[in-house]
């Protein structure tokens, strides 16, 4: 029996069990194969139906070719200038629109044209009446409102949003034509497929709703208005478009006054559904619309009900979209949504995704500071926590700051890692709160009786208001505030302007000329300086909503708040403070104690390096490591309020206070604690307090050393009061300060100066011999260096120089090195714009010159460049080379080189160092144009430079509309009148630099002023001003030189010399045809070290983020003595003349855009 049953299954396997034909590896294959096939043959079918939408696109635009074809002028700042072709109408839809297809001249894309028709309707005669004629100039207002409605849509950019290109409004005679051009998307809308193929898959339906999510957030203060399947296009690749946004539910409205003709125009039918207007009303029409997906019909029935059949967060997110009772703002419950948490747009927080929560390491008015562990890496940070309001012109400032300081990297300053601002939703107990969730203040900072009102506290028991208690940032105006504004040259001439808001938060674009300003402007104070902290800077901006927002504020609102974050990760210090350091009796460890003071120096002087000041420097904000070394931390950033400071002296240990008499004016001017801010701080001046800069660290380091000097003092009163005298002038110093620490006791007094000018500089202080050396491992290591550099033909050379290019580049550096040059999204239209400038330019040269091109690197020449920062680099023998600074200096070694005797010009890149470490230097695009001649006396050379500068400015009108002016000065002249003010022959370098700086509004008044004082030329100052503050005609400012040339010393050869060169000039230039005004400018200080004769520029003035400021086109002079620095020591034969002029072409593309 079982015989036969295992005969009869070998049997069946035999006949039905068949072995594969292939191995399962070559199954696997065969079915890799298919799929690739299918997804192949899926592609080439969007790219044939995407084919087939473009030629049925191109045949309507040309179908009828007899008819003419109208072409469209559109124009806006976005986008410049389009001609666009109308081609077929492709539907009439309803609210009055008809929709056309178009093509683009210039670049030959497809576009949609919307097209609204206003003809007039006279009811009584073929005359309007004058209700009527009212009604038509109420009509026009609100198109030229849309028309204003429509320049900031056209900003906005999505990937989401069909985008607008243009409007065009033409009023005729019997009628108002409206024309909108949009992107073309290639696609149906969900009212097409919703007719064709009815309910939407929930998966396909899920991608829509994510994407129609993030579109409705992104548009945030504008209202679409017009939510709805017809509004909505799926687009070739599957993603959603979303159009007529806001501006066709307005011209929809227009439609419908009673003065236009409405025969043609077709409204929509009377429904049951209810309607809504504002962002509740987006949502309630979006979740209408997902409805009407999900069942494949239209929903015509209120209330709505939504179908049990859906899976239940679908439901949940339906139910509050659909929810036309409610009141609640929609945004933040909908983007919260567990629905919508599934498609990731939920906010996630990403201090508790990121970190884990250890210790709270202190609290105070401005926040929390909490020690964390990265849950990737496994470090340990400290992150400080502050509630901010967004809406402030303080928020901005404080976000400047905080990107400046996590790109600080120095061994002896706390490391600023990173930077993030988290949004969440709570509810209002426990937050402060406001009637606008996104701003949340406290009703009592609206109240006159602040001091009386409760205070209110966060979840984390902190006062919220860090705003009003937050001190301006401690950066000067030179200082690059984000690397994000920087821009490579071919990016430069962006057609988008920002608004002034955000002007003013940004770098001056001053700093990136090819030359600066050489003269003051009318305002000696600027109005970005650092501690310029009044009352206007102090205040909160309040928030700008749209109207349509302010009528859906209810009372539902105020259940819940939106409340901002900032997030600052911070390395994390475990050891202690200096503060603990002093009290345990650092001052009986002399080695140690002048190890962390050079450290201190060491970090302060990086940081004014950087542009920047500490401002809040005192012992709790110097942390010590586990390694001993120094940290400087806690920048200012959110210290205690400076009212607090003007009005009282703080003890951070002992509790006890004594009260110093408050200044209600004195009081906004306040940073730090009392017993640490210099006295010009203190005095709250605007005019010296602006000017001291860094000098203000360097009293507060007096204090700290004279701590780390004394014994522990061991009561609040005592350190007060010892501290106090200390301060005071002259000062006095405790009876025990033993004749030990004479030394130190010079140090401090040099620190604690009441001028600032007198004080040292950290720089310089690292450099005095009043500081003991460094200890012996520091010493041994400079002595190593200082040996192995002095012998660059060595070995040791060789290997160090060998080692430092084996280092490897990280793929973090290598991504962060050029970040900046690719933020600006490159522009086809501004590219046209730079070669059509560049092209015009070049071919005014070409009749005067021919293109010669210099060696990009040169030799470091310290002497040539005094003061200026260089891009700098070395090569595989360790010898420093530069990029070019400028065109000029190149040029002038080329021909002391090879014996030029031509005209020549060039147009190339100079490049900037930017202050940020591993970082490509900034670009900036120089026009240069030189004239080489044998020697001769004559001035044509010059005059020809300067009238073909001017052939350039009548080139293009934008600048001849400007009425730049011709700026004259001669370097002999110049030297004259230093020397006539008393500077000595020895000190004119450093003498022409703080004019040069003072001039081109790098430094004021009183800075330059302290300048001099240094240099020991202070008595000159008053003389000096008399002249280089004066300009005007030759002839007007002859009796004021008199005075130079009636003397009987070199100062009068000089004066002569410069005034007859002067002279000549100006009798040239009008006979070759220069109509400029030219004016005599004593003042004017470009380059003096590089020029020897005619200096000059082309000015005008221009209004700029609110003030008038000068703008320089071009720059230039005569540098025979700079072609003599570069000939050999064999050369012979006289020295060739040259005359340069460097253009700015930046300039010229910017100008043109702004037009």
């Amino acid at each position: 029996m079982i015989y036969q049953l295992a005969d009869h299954i070998q049997g069946f396997l035999s006949e039905h069990n068949k072995p594969p034909s292939r191995s399962f590896h070559e199954e696997m294959l065969k079915n890799q194969r298919r799929q690739q096939e299918k997804l192949a043959l899926e592609e080439q079918q969007r790219m044939d139906q995407r084919r087939k939408q473009e030629e049925e696109m191109r045949d309507t635009v040309n179908e009828d070719n007899s008819r003419p074809q109208e072409v469209l002028h559109f124009s806006s700042n976005v986008f410049g200038e389009l001609a666009v072709h109308q081609g077929k109408s492709l539907v009439s839809e309803r609210f009055g629109r008809n929709i056309y297809c178009g093509f683009e001249v210039n670049s030959g894309d497809f576009a949609v044209i919307y097209e609204w028709s206003l003809q007039w309707n006279k009811k009584m005669s073929k005359f309007f009446t004058t209700q009527e004629r009212g009604r038509i100039e109420n009509c026009k207002k609100q198109i030229h409102a849309a028309e204003n409605e429509f320049n900031s849509l056209l900003r906005l950019e999505h990937p989401n949003l069909v985008q607008y290109l243009g409007l065009s409004v033409v009023e005729k005679e019997e009628c108002i034509v409206v024309y909108m051009l949009v992107e073309h998307v290639a696609g149906n809308s969900l009212n097409q497929s919703l007719a064709a193929h009815g309910p939407v898959p929930l998966d396909k339906l899920c991608h829509y709703t994510a994407q129609l999510l993030t579109a409705l957030d992104y548009l945030h203060s504008n209202v679409h208005k017009q939510m709805g399947p017809s509004s909505v296009l799926v687009d070739s690749e599957g993603n959603i478009r979303v159009t007529d946004y806001s501006l066709s539910k307005r011209f929809a409205d227009i439609c419908k006054e009673d003065i236009f003709e409405q025969a043609r125009v077709r409204f929509s039918e009377e429904t049951a559904m209810p309607t809504r207007t504002g962002k509740k009303g987006d949502v309630w029409n979006l979740g209408l619309m997902l409805l009407a997906l999900s069942q494949g019909k239209e929903v015509k029935e209120y209330p709505v009900t939504v179908p049990s059949s859906l899976p239940a967060d679908f439901q949940d997110f339906l139910q509050l979209a659909v929810d036309f009772a409610s009141s609640v703002i929609p945004r933040s419950h909908i983007l919260n949504a567990p629905f919508s948490s599934v498609l990731q747009h939920r906010q996630i927080s990403r201090f508790v995704s990121e970190f884990e929560e250890l210790q709270l390491l202190g609290k105070g008015a401005f926040g929390a500071v909490i020690k964390v562990q990265n849950k990737l890496d496994g470090c340990y940070y400290a992150v400080k926590r502050i509630q901010v309001n967004p809406a402030s012109k303080q928020f901005r400032r404080i976000k400047g700051e905080v990107t400046l300081l996590s790109r600080l990297n120095h061994e002896n300053i706390v490391r600023y890692y990173n930077a993030w601002i988290e949004r969440h939703e709570l509810p209002a107990t426990g937050v402060l709160s406001n009637t606008d969730s996104s701003e949340p203040l406290s009703s009592a900072d609206k109240a006159p009786q602040r001091k009386n009102a409760p205070e209110r506290l966060n979840e984390l028991g902190l006062p919220d208001d860090v705003e009003d208690i937050a001190p301006p940032p401690a950066l000067s105006s030179s200082v690059e505030w984000s690397t994000s504004i920087e821009r490579s040259s071919s990016a430069r001439c962006s057609g988008r302007q920002s608004s002034d808001d955000e002007d003013d938060d940004d770098d001056d674009d001053d700093e990136e000329d090819v030359f600066g300003a050489s003269f003051p402007s009318n305002n000696d104070s600027r109005s970005d300086i650092i501690f310029d902290n009044g009352d206007e800077s102090m205040d909160v901006e309040p928030s700008k909503r749209p109207a349509s927002d302010t009528t859906e504020s209810t009372e539902s609102d105020r259940h819940l708040i939106t409340a901002h974050y900032l997030y600052i990760q911070m390395e994390y210090c475990e050891k202690s403070t200096l503060r603990d350091t002093i009290d345990q009796g650092l001052h009986q460890d002399q080695n140690r104690l002048w190890r962390l003071f050079r450290e201190i120096l060491d970090g302060l002087a990086y940081i004014h390096e950087q542009g920047m000041i500490h401002r809040d420097l005192k012992p709790v904000n110097i942390f010590l490591d586990s390694q001993d070394h120094v940290k400087i931390g806690d920048f200012g950033l959110a210290t205690d309020h400076p009212a607090n400071a003007a009005g009282k002296f703080e003890v951070e240990e002992s509790g006890s206070a004594v009260m110093a008499k408050p200044d209600p004016t004195n009081m906004t001017g306040m940073v730090g604690t009392a017993l640490y801010v210099s006295p010009e701080v203190q005095g709250n001046t605007k005019a010296t307090y602006n000017q001291c800069l860094q000098k203000v660290d360097l009293f507060s380091l007096g204090i700290i050393l004279f701590e780390m000097s004394y014994r522990p003092m061991t009561t609040g009163a005592e350190r007060i009061a010892v501290l106090s005298q200390l301060r005071g002038e002259p000062i006095i110093f405790p009876e025990d300060f033993t004749l030990r620490e004479q030394g130190t006791q010079r140090v401090i007094e040099w620190l604690l100066k009441h001028d600032p000018a007198l004080r040292p500089t950290a720089l310089e202080l690292l450099k005095s011999e009043l500081l003991p050396p460094p200890q012996m491992e520091e010493s041994e290591l400079h002595e190593v260096l200082q040996h192995t550099m002095a012998n660059i033909n060595g070995k040791s050379y060789r290997t160090m120089v060998a080692q430092l290019f084996a280092q490897n580049t990280s793929p973090v550096m290598d991504y962060a090195y050029d970040i900046d040059l690719y933020k600006g999204s490159f522009s086809f239209n501004n590219a046209k714009l730079q070669q059509h400038v560049y092209e015009s330019i070049t071919r005014i040269f070409k009749k005067h010159a021919v293109r010669v091109q210099t060696p990009l690197f040169l030799p470091r020449n310290r002497k040539l460049y005094d003061g200026i920062e260089l891009a700098c680099f070395m090569d595989h023998s360790g010898m420093l080379v530069t990029l070019p600074y400028d065109l000029r200096i190149a040029f002038a070694r080329f021909v002391a080189r090879n014996n030029v005797t031509h005209l020549k010009y060039s147009i190339e890149r100079v490049f900037r160092p930017k202050k940020l470490d591993r970082a490509h230097p900034r670009e900036l695009l120089e026009c240069a144009f030189d004239i080489i001649t044998p020697v001769s006396n004559s001035l044509l050379p010059e005059a020809e430079i300067i009238y073909t500068i001017s052939e350039i400015i009548q080139e293009f009108p934008v600048l001849q509309e400007r009425n730049y002016n011709i700026y004259l000065n001669h370097t002999s002249l110049f030297k004259a009148v230093l020397l006539h003010s008393g500077v000595p022959e020895d000190k004119l370098s450093q003498a022409s630099n703080i004019l040069c700086d003072l001039m081109s509004e790098k430094l004021s008044k009183r800075e330059a002023e302290a300048k001099f004082c240094n240099f020991s030329l202070s008595a000159n100052c008053q003389t000096l001003y008399k002249y280089i503050e004066q300009k005007g005609n030759l002839q007007d400012l002859v009796p004021l030189l008199s005075s130079l040339t009636k003397q009987k010393t070199a100062v009068t050869q000089l004066a002569k010399q410069g005034l007859k060169d002067l002279e000549e000039l100006t009798v040239l230039l009008p006979k070759l045809g220069v109509k400029l005004m030219v004016v005599i400018n004593l003042g004017l200080v470009y380059k003096v070290q590089h020029h020897s004769g005619v200096i000059f520029q082309f000015v005008a003035f221009i209004r700029k983020r609110r003030r008038t400021v000068a703008d320089i086109l071009a720059a230039g002079g005569r540098y025979d003595h700079l072609i003599l620095e570069f000939r050999g020591p064999v050369s012979t034969g006289p020295v060739p003349s040259a005359v340069g002029a460097s253009v700015a072409v930046d300039k010229v593309c910017a100008a043109i855009v702004s037009m």
